[in-house]
């Protein structure tokens, strides 16, 4: 059925960050399914070799497939592993369509407050840097 040829993915966990560690992980493998580093079916490495490669404890790898299987980007194969989703590009729509709601909302909030389009600009660009990747 499915093939067990994992591929290699590139995370880097820092125990110094005040992002707890599989936040981190959950984030950079959602950033690599969603920009299609990591295709459909593709196999994931295994939570045990992950948290042995990244120095962190299984539970700790298990949240991070946990939460990314609930949010829709990976699935379970009982007995072979964990693979990515096929609907990938959907679930990149959704957070889409939920950026230019949010968006969409923030306007029409400031405007209403009296902000000019340039303090709004400023805003976004501020939390936008702001957030860590």
């Amino acid at each position: 059925m499915h093939q067990r040829e994992v591929i290699e993915i590139a995370i880097i966990v820092s125990l110094q960050s005040d992002i707890p560690a599989y936040e981190q992980i959950k984030v950079q493998i959602k950033a690599q399914i969603l920009s299609g580093e990591l295709a459909a079916d593709e196999p994931l490495i295994s939570m045990r070799q992950l948290a042995r490669d990244l120095r962190v404890s299984v539970i700790t790898t298990t949240r991070a497939y946990g939460d990314l299987e609930a949010e829709g980007l990976i699935y379970t194969v009982q007995g072979r592993g964990c693979y990515v989703k096929g609907n990938a590009e959907l679930v990149r729509e959704q957070y889409l369509r939920t950026a230019y709601d949010s968006l969409r909302t923030a306007a029409e909030k400031g405007k209403a407050a009296g902000l000019s389009l340039a303090e709004l600009k400023n805003k976004l660009e501020e939390m936008y840097h702001a957030q860590r990747d």
